[in-house]
């Protein structure tokens, strides 16, 4: 049997100016994911249950979809996706999932800490072109926290110009290989 191979990360956090309780309840609800991350056109639950370990989802970007599946839930606090089309991990990942994980910032506000975790194929190759990815990873995931941060505050979903103007308020963690 092989050993798995350590998931590499890229991740961001920002603070969103409303209390816990609140981002959690946006947060929660599953179906608004079109409205803070770029190119989202759509997000369609497609299980009976709509929160909490097991819920899926589709997002779409025009007619194309990518299917997320959640695999932990930690009410009040966050959950982790895993990124799939059908039974096979996003490509061009062996395996992905995404990260959402909320904390008590303290005054009223909420810091959110967002991550994509993933393994590459192609064992030590994929390893290396992981490691190079990212940086570029962590261009997007400041676009989503930014979007996430515009949506949360004011409820109204974000725009290019949102998340282009919020995007210095995005902090970016180091990468891990």
């Amino acid at each position: 049997m092989q050993p798995e191979t350590a998931l590499q990360q890229a991740a961001v956090s920002a603070v969103i100016d409303i209390p816990l309780a609140e981002a959690w309840r946006k947060l929660e609800d599953f179906s608004s994911a079109h409205n803070y991350v770029p190119r989202l056109t759509a997000t369609d639950i497609v299980s009976e249950q709509k929160r909490g370990e097991g819920a899926h989802r589709r997002v779409y970007t025009g007619k194309s979809y990518l299917e997320e599946t959640v695999v932990e839930w930690l009410e009040g606090r966050g959950f982790t996706i895993r990124l799939h089309k059908g039974e096979k991990p996003m490509p061009p990942f062996r395996e992905a999932y995404f990260i959402y994980a909320l904390s008590e910032e303290g005054d009223g506000s909420t810091r959110a800490d967002l991550a994509l975790q993933f393994a590459m194929p192609w064992g030590r190759l994929g390893s290396w072109l992981g490691g190079r990815i990212t940086g570029p990873m962590s261009k997007q995931l400041v676009q989503v926290a930014a979007g996430m941060k515009h949506f949360y505050e004011t409820g109204t979903p974000a725009t290019n110009a949102d998340r282009k103007r919020l995007a210095g308020a995005v902090s970016t963690a180091p990468a891990s290989d």
